[in-house]
């Protein structure tokens, strides 16, 4: 089957149909997609993994061959993975998650103390003394001193049962009282006065349903829960028309500090020390070890969770003729990642087609610069990793205006960034009721300009394809900083600054300075950097990069350190920004070296200026810093993409080549040739569409009015219409609140819109959600009853013929739309459609 680029996100999530199935995968082949992922969505009224469910996917698969579309599997109830949609936590409650949580105490004089710590299993709990001043801290060990008490005595009140149903209705009544909140507390006197840190290690659960990823048993039975059904059932299709699997978002449950019962064992099968001793350096900045225990505290985190979800699922899809795709958490979100998935980088050479996921509109301005940050690091994990694709879970909650040419500004800046592959994001089966709010737009039929999406992934799938050729004009790594953040992080960091240290806003504005530059690189983790460079100190190909770059890091690896000095043996550069960090060293007893550089690594404190030292490619004009390039080499010539961010067109040269970009426009150079503007160049309109020196006409589609405002008063059958007409209003299009959710009594709506002239056709279309099923409409008193099914918005709509209730005349004449219901329960907006104008 031929390579993949364009990957429709199906959201399922109404009453699966099969002729609604049929005809939707039909228009997802016809607008040009090469697949789709059948992902179960919130608003599901299908029951997830019923029979039903198994029908529903048994039809997209034969659709999927007849249409000639892969079918991929999402593995998960919505989102996030790892849960089956709760069931591994729900048949197993010991496969829950959980993380540590550092009580901080603080106390001073000659004790004894007493110290209630917060919610939580005690693991491990000291008593830290950093007095005198200037003397090295004393750390004590004062788990101990430590046992559970009640907290909160409860209400005083009269029980009149004696606890027993037999005997209640003689009980004697007497006073009782209880108490909660049972937690661990500390009663201890020190050997000495003086200004104490306590730090109590407790052991929390999660609050919710994420499975314990550091074990291989919950994610095993995850596999049997979410994977292997569909083997059973399509085995003869996979790595036929079952292609691959996405996997979205699993974590360790949202903990900072995951946890698992073989944690402490783990940690020293790799560091060959015991952490539970040291577990206050995880929580306080007391001495050289600090940063070192935290780091090894990640390393193994990493290697537990890159074994066994990662490695773990990504060697299952392999097994079974499935390519792995997906992305872990926030992949822009460096601070975060090196918590939740530290080296995320490294983690993605287990997936086949790594992914990003920029959520929402506001991409390529320098203030979004995280993105820049997050594509570049799956980018550059494919390119490390020997991958042909570089995916981007696309166009996600990007605003319900979004248009095509909007849609086209974010997919040209993410493949200028290097992205050869999209999942795109938001094509819902239906947008009945609340499910229009949930991540709009839909980018599917719903949307005004479906017809011509086609056009738009014919653009980008031929970019995607141009581009994946060759070799990537990358001569620049940069450090990867997860290291780094990791060792800075302490749980009151966390909490002050909710997981965005200072130093990551530093990494992304150097990322900005960068491509605006245009100095292309690729991020490269530590661990991947000494794997490349041979014992002679060279990076080989297929990415021979000459320059290093350490952008604002405070600590690497002493490994790391001892392979960057192999680098510079051999004539590369390595240069810092900011300062040149500290390498972590093996063992708690040489914990740090500062020197390791020697004075050959060059210092930047100015990030401009480090820059400039770059390779990458000349830009000149006006605007020219907003203007990013990549470039790949193909045989003897080069291949390029230009894109402009700009609201104004760019008029320069790229690498002494004209070029002209119009605002938010691209430009594609193809082997040989100069560079042609890459779609809808603003001045010549859509020519790609219609050759506008042949015949042709226009149509314009019926018109539409939504009526919108509402008022709510009168009970049917006892009040005039003179009465209702202006009762309590709300607007529908703004969401307000409906003033009778709730009221169970007979409900009168009204909505009012004025007609001139004759009408041609004009009808009512409305959607199943919009009102009760018991509800009766009525236009100028005519009762509207024959509804149609209609795909007119959407697959759940309904519409009505209305010509013969409407009063019209030579001025503008009053229309009334009344909806009478047996208690509340007008949501959604209908619509008049039609042959007319309108002034609204």
């Amino acid at each position: 089957m031929q390579e993949s680029h364009l990957i429709a996100q199906y959201f399922l999530n109404h009453d699966l149909r099969r002729e609604e199935l049929d005809w939707q995968v039909k228009e997802l082949a016809q607008a040009g997609y090469d697949g789709l992922s059948a992902h179960a969505r919130q608003g599901l009224t299908t029951p997830y993994m019923s029979e039903a469910w198994w029908d529903a996917m048994r039809w997209l698969v034969d659709a999927c061959r007849r249409n000639g579309l892969q079918f991929w599997i999402w593995d998960e109830d919505y989102f996030p993975s790892g849960l089956a949609g709760g069931r591994v936590v729900w048949e197993d409650p010991g496969f829950i998650s959980r993380g540590l949580r550092f009580s901080i105490r603080e106390c001073s004089g000659a004790g004894p103390f007493s110290l209630d710590f917060d919610a939580g299993g005690l693991l491990r709990a000291f008593a830290v003394c950093r007095e005198p001043a200037g003397a090295a801290p004393t750390i004590t060990d004062v788990t101990a001193y430590c046992g559970t008490r009640r907290q909160t005595w409860g209400s005083r009140h009269v029980q009149h049962g004696a606890y027993s149903p037999l005997i209640n209705r003689i009980g004697p009544p007497h006073w009782r009282c209880t108490m909660d909140d049972n937690r661990f507390a500390l009663e201890w006197r020190p050997p000495r006065p003086g200004a104490y840190t306590v730090v109590a290690v407790l052991v929390c659960s999660q609050q919710g349903v994420h499975p314990d990823i550091l074990r291989p048993e919950p994610v095993e039975r995850f596999l049997e829960l979410s994977y292997q059904p569909y083997h059973e059932r399509f085995a003869a299709e996979f790595g036929k028309i079952v292609t691959s699997a996405f996997t979205d978002e699993p974590s360790p449950g949202h903990m900072s500090y995951p946890w698992t019962h073989r944690f402490a064992a783990e940690f020293k099968a790799d560091h060959g020390y015991d952490l539970l001793p040291h577990l206050a350096h995880l929580a306080l900045d007391l001495d050289d070890r600090s940063p070192v225990v935290r780091h090894h505290y990640r390393l193994t985190q990493h290697r537990l969770q890159r074994t066994h979800y990662c490695d773990r699922v990504g060697d299952w899809c392999r097994r079974h003729g499935l390519a792995f795709s997906g992305h872990l958490t926030r992949t822009e979100w460096l601070t975060l990642t090196a918590l939740w998935w530290p080296n995320e980088l490294r983690m993605y050479q287990a997936f086949d087609i790594p992914a990003c996921d920029p959520l929402g509109a506001a991409c390529a301005w320098p203030e979004a610069a995280a993105y820049h940050t997050g594509i570049k690091t799956v980018v550059s994990a494919a390119r490390l990793f020997g991958r042909r694709l570089a995916s981007s879970d696309a166009l996600a909650v990007v605003g319900d205006s979004a248009s095509l040419r909007d849609l086209k500004f974010m997919l040209d800046y993410q493949m200028v960034l290097g992205i050869n592959h999209f999942h795109i994001h938001g094509l819902s089966y239906s947008l009945d009721g609340p499910r229009k709010d949930e991540v709009p737009p839909s980018v599917f039929y719903q949307h005004s300009e479906w017809p011509f999406m086609r056009v738009l992934l014919e653009h980008t799938r031929e970019v995607c394809r141009t581009m994946s050729a060759g070799e990537p004009l990358v001569e620049t790594a940069l450090m990867y900083p997860s290291t780094s953040l990791a060792c800075l992080m302490r749980p009151d960091l966390l909490e002050a600054t909710g997981a965005n240290l200072p130093d990551e806003r530093l990494v992304h504005a150097f990322v900005e300075e960068l491509l605006s530059r245009q100095k292309d690189f690729d991020f490269i983790d530590e661990v991947t950097l000494r794997e490349r460079i041979e014992t002679a100190g060279a990076l080989p190909r297929p990415v021979p990069y000459r320059f290093v770059v350490l952008p604002h890091l405070r600590y690497i690896d002493a490994r790391t350190a001892d392979a960057l000095k192999r680098f510079m043996d051999r004539g590369g550069q390595v240069i810092a920004v900011g300062c040149v960090p500290a390498a972590l060293g093996r063992t708690l007893n040489e914990p740090l070296s500062l020197d390791w550089a020697a004075g050959r690594v060059r210092v930047f404190a100015d990030q401009a200026e480090a820059a400039g030292e770059l390779p990458g490619c000349s830009v000149e004009g006006e605007g020219h810093r907003d203007v990013f390039v990549t470039r790949r080499k193909v045989g003897a010539g080069t291949i390029g993409l230009a894109f402009n961010r700009r609201e104004e067109a760019f008029v320069g040269n790229v690498d002494g080549a004209p070029l002209r970009l119009p605002p938010r426009g691209s430009a594609l150079r193809r082997p040989g040739q100069g560079w042609t503007m890459a779609l809808w160049p603003a001045e010549e309109g859509w020519r790609c569409i219609a050759d506008w020196s042949s015949d042709w006409q226009i149509e314009f589609p019926a018109n539409t009015v939504p009526l919108a405002w509402w008022a709510v008063g009168g009970v049917p059958g006892e009040t005039s219409p003179d009465e209702y007409l202006h009762g309590e209003g709300y607007d529908l299009l703004g969401r307000q609140p409906e003033p009778a959710e709730r009221v169970t009594r007979p409900t009168r709506y009204n909505s009012r819109f004025f007609l001139t002239g004759p009408v041609a056709g004009m009808s009512l279309v409305t959607e199943d959600a919009a009102w009760r099923e018991d509800a009766s409409l009525f236009i100028n008193g005519h009762r509207i009853a024959d509804w149609r099914r209609t795909t007119r918005f959407d697959c759940r709509g309904r519409e009505a013929d209305i010509r013969a209730a409407l009063r019209t005349g030579s001025t503008p004449t009053l229309n009334v739309v009344v909806l009478e219901t047996s208690g509340g329960g007008l949501r959604e907006v209908p619509y008049l459609v039609g042959d007319f104008t309108t002034d609204y």
